[in-house]
């Protein structure tokens, strides 16, 4: 591959990253007005943050063992500090999902 294709390569990747971790709830249940089913969906997806949260920490480990030599264009600082970045972002982000189920679960009517 080329030098000047890289870019456009890494650009690609990273594009199909932010969409993987970007998600919203679907539109129906915000066009029906259905709380519940946001609530649910808030709280699968807080599920699943956690557990992206759980894989990066994984990493970090794999990576601070004295047996794993990183490439030469990195070190195992740099690949423990990203890994840390994606720990907290999707920490937060579970957070905020649990937040958000709680204020539709708030919102739910009341059954008679």
């Amino acid at each position: 591959m080329k030098l000047s294709q890289q870019p456009s390569w890494f650009v690609l990747l990273f594009a199909m990253a932010v969409m993987a971790c970007s998600t919203a709830p679907p539109r129906e249940l915000i066009e029906r007005n259905d709380h519940s089913g946001l609530a649910t969906w808030y709280e699968q997806e807080a599920v699943r943050l956690r557990g992206k949260a759980e894989d990066m920490r994984q990493m970090a480990e794999m990576y601070a063992k004295p047996s794993y030599q990183p490439s030469p264009k990195e070190s195992k600082t740099q690949l423990i500090a990203h890994c840390r970045l994606f720990i907290d972002y999707y920490t937060k982000s579970a957070e905020e999902a649990e937040a958000l189920a709680k204020l539709h679960r708030e919102q739910e009517p009341a059954i008679p």
